[in-house]
């Protein structure tokens, strides 16, 4: 069974990626009325959301430092400043204080702007950002394990971004947070349906898949961050790897130092047998790893042998595929324990394949003993009460959604 708080933090978590820093974007009480849409500043946010999604933060520092051109205030330069200070964080485990320490931020900022909204209810740009800034604090409550205070969250969050719509339906960035919305409490496992549902409507799976893909093809601040949620999702409980395809390779090409994208790729290249081209990305996965560019970490290396295992594993090359497993397993990094999760479950899932349920069995309760939440573990439990069978795999998907990296990614 899962653990309590990793029920929360799936609730929440889809917003963390979005709705944190749409928070910084949106606000528009920290500036004159109407600057923060001049058309020159929208370019200049546009611009910079690319290079933070890149994971350029030096660039998106002087984008966002032209701001204070257009701003006599200069808080929108600030405003965005911070904003990369907090994606830098996020580009490792934040702690505890700089949680708490957003937390405050936060509520402050959702204090002033619905003091604003009783000046001007009907304004959309004024709800969209209050769904945001909701979204964003029931996220960090869920990590930090304030459970009421997440609920309360995500009820706001939804209520604010449907009351966008209400009032200005064309406003498709809203569609963003009700499309996760939808789609995560849809996925919910039977087990905690009743009681999230007791206290929050029901989610519903095409709706969700539905506003994501229109927030992707309609929406301005959320465009590429819908592409994204779409990957991760057709990636993950969807496993529609012929949707994921186009968006893999899309988002692959406009940001190439964002490692995420890569992994992505190379699992959907692998899932639709295409294994030259999946070998080509692990084979860039690698370089990029050796030289240490575009933020390819060396505690990565555990999540690429893991990919090649997983990739060895689909062309039906097991003595490789639990060789790189061997690997993963053998430097486990507190990061990426999903990562040594998977590589047991999977060692387990080739064992079974090979009529060896002794050593299947073993794996499983390996993977179990890891400590880390998520959907490797779902599988593990699945295949220690019946053992795998590569023709029946393909037809289930678990239905409990792990943390945010595991979404069946290698």
């Amino acid at each position: 069974m899962h653990s309590r708080q990793s029920t929360w933090v799936n609730i929440s978590r889809a917003y963390w990626g979005l709705a944190l820093w749409l928070t910084l974007l949106l606000w528009p009480g920290l500036c004159p009325a109407g600057v923060w849409r001049d058309p020159k500043i929208e370019e200049l946010v546009v611009a910079g959301t690319d290079r933070l999604l890149n994971l350029d933060y030096p660039e998106a520092e002087k984008v966002f430092s032209r701001l204070s051109d257009l701003d006599s205030t200069g808080l929108l330069a600030q405003l965005y400043g911070a904003f990369v200070k907090l994606a830098r964080v996020q580009d490792r485990e934040a702690t505890p204080e700089e949680l708490d320490a957003f937390l405050v931020t936060l509520t402050t900022i959702t204090g002033k702007a619905e003091e604003q909204l009783k000046r001007t209810p009907e304004d959309p740009d004024l709800l969209l950002f209050l769904g945001m800034a909701w979204g964003s604090k029931a996220m960090i409550d869920g990590v930090r394990g304030n459970y009421l205070s997440t609920y309360e969250g995500i009820k706001r969050t939804r209520r604010y971004f449907e009351a966008c719509l209400q009032h200005q339906p064309t406003r498709y960035d809203a569609y963003y947070g009700l499309g996760l919305y939808d789609y995560t409490l849809s996925r919910l496992s039977w087990f905690y349906r009743p009681f999230v549902h007791l206290l929050l409507p029901p989610g519903d799976r095409e709706r969700g898949l539905r506003a994501l893909a229109l927030a992707g093809e309609r929406g301005t601040a959320t465009r590429m961050l819908a592409k994204f949620a779409l990957l991760q999702t057709y990636t993950g409980l969807e496993k529609d790897y012929g949707r994921a395809l186009p968006l893999a390779e899309e988002l692959l090409r406009r940001f190439p130092g964002n490692p995420e994208l890569y992994f992505q790729a190379a699992l959907v290249y692998s899932e639709l047998g295409r294994f030259t081209e999946a070998l080509e990305v692990g084979r860039r996965i690698r370089a990029n790893l050796e030289q240490e560019r575009h933020h390819f970490k060396r505690e990565m290396l555990s999540r690429y042998f893991q990919l090649m295992g997983k990739m060895y594993m689909d062309h039906g090359d097991y003595l490789t595929a639990l060789s790189f497993f061997r690997k993963t397993i053998e430097q486990p990094t507190t990061r990426y324990a999903w990562v040594t999760a998977w590589a047991w479950t999977r060692t387990g899932m080739i064992h079974d394949l090979l009529g060896e349920r002794g050593e299947a069995t073993k794996s499983y309760q390996m993977a179990l003993a890891v400590k880390t939440d998520g959907m490797a573990k779902d599988v593990a439990r699945q295949y220690l009460d019946e053992p795998y069978r590569k023709e029946a795999a393909r037809q289930t998907a678990p239905a409990v959604g792990g943390q945010k990296e595991d979404k069946g990614t290698p």
